[in-house]
Parts: structure tokens; sequence; C-alpha cells
């Protein structure tokens, strides 16, 4: 017996995130992608920089009969930023992203809820030029899986 995803809401939720941080117009985003990015590889023109990953699901069984199960689902959002002030250009771009994202916390029908929880600082060694940090969406969904034997 295996059970398969009816779709899949994992990459959908995190493809459309991707979406709307690619279209926000308040900080125009150099590169956005769904891949890590080597920051020593990119010009100038292409910061700031994120890339989008999924990290941490919680998942729970709410229906037996009808398999439907409740996720949620950390969207983690790696902003990486260059130059002089990048404390001010990360917290700029990080109230840009809060704010493109959050206009539709269901995105589209994709979820059922999606909140900022995190923002965690990212050392690497000595970072001058660059900047940067992880932040942590949350997101509620709900998906029925199909059980085939």
């Amino acid at each position: 017996m295996s059970a398969t995803l009816t779709g899949n809401k994992r990459e959908a939720i995190t493809a459309k995130v991707t979406d709307i941080l690619k279209q926000q117009r308040s900080v125009k985003f150099g590169k956005v992608q769904r891949d890590p990015i080597q920051l020593d590889d990119l010009p100038k023109t292409a910061f700031p920089a994120i890339y989008v990953e999924t990290s941490d699901e919680d998942i729970e069984d709410l229906h037996v009969a009808n398999p439907t199960r409740r996720a949620q689902m950390e969207v983690a959002i790696i902003l990486s930023v260059g130059g002089r002030n990048r404390d001010t250009q990360r917290n700029i771009a990080i109230e840009a992203m809060e704010n493109s994202l959050l206009q539709d916390k269901t995105l589209g029908g994709l979820s059922a809820d999606l909140m900022l929880t995190r923002v965690e600082t990212i050392t690497t060694g000595e970072s001058a030029p660059f900047a940067s940090c992880r932040v942590i969406f949350l997101v509620e969904y709900y998906y029925q899986i199909n059980i085939e034997e």
C-alpha cells in the first residue's frame, strides 16, 4: 500500500511565494530563485538577492476515512544584500517581503494561513561586503492523500 499526494501543494506553495516576491516592486530584488545563490558570482545589480526553499514541516492526520491532513510548513527565504548600510537594506527588504506575502495570506487559495514567524541572521565568517538573513514564514495548508493498494 502506498500513499500519494493529490497534486503537489508543497511545491505549488513555494512556487507561489517565489512568484509573489519576483513581482513585488516596493524593493526591486535583483535575483529571486528557488536554488541557492553563489554570492561571489553575482553582479552588484543582482542585489538584494533571495532564494526560497522549504524547511521543517509538521503534519497531522485529521480524518481516517477521508484521508485529510493539516500541514504547517516553514518556507525559508534567504536574503542577501551587499555594499553599504547592509543592516538597513536587510530591514527594508524584509518589510517588503512581509507586506507582499501578507496581502493574500491564502496564497491564491493554496494555504489556510501564512505568517512571518522568525528572522535569523546568517553569519558566515567575515561577511563583508555581504549580509544575509533567513526569513521564515509558516504556511498552514490542508491536503488529501489517495491510498493506493
